[in-house]
């Protein structure tokens, strides 16, 4: 399993477009440390999340999940696609890959990935 982001910070599922089929998970500043954190996926073509997640592991998924997805869900799922969100395919999504970025940004202030359509 290999592991590619990981942190202890809170996390929410702030914003997702149908238009673009886009994600962003973010940690706010509200709690220290003072900076924004925002992770944005790309190209969803399957995902399974929960609202919010106290600590974030992202990890690449194993050839024996993505024939498990394959099977259940009659897509099919690569590999280097597949980005598990903790331990199991409880939460998973299945994009291009995730790219993250901090910053002293505020609540409403605009990601670093740009405005998603569909939302203010």
């Amino acid at each position: 399993m290999d592991e590619i982001y990981r942190s202890d910070r809170f996390f929410k599922v702030w914003q997702y477009t149908v238009g673009h089929c886009r994600l962003l998970l973010r940690s706010t500043r509200d709690n220290p440390p003072s900076t924004r954190i925002d992770i944005h996926f790309g190209s969803i073509s399957l995902m399974a999340l929960q609202p919010y997640y106290d600590g974030l592991i992202i990890r690449q998924g194993t050839v024996e999940e993505c024939a498990e997805l394959t099977s259940r869900h009659k897509v099919r799922v690569a590999p280097e696609q597949l980005f598990v969100l903790g331990d199991d395919l409880a939460s998973f999504v299945v994009s291009g890959k995730p790219q993250w970025h901090e910053d002293e940004g505020g609540f409403d202030t605009p990601s670093w990935f740009g405005h998603m359509r569909g939302t203010p």
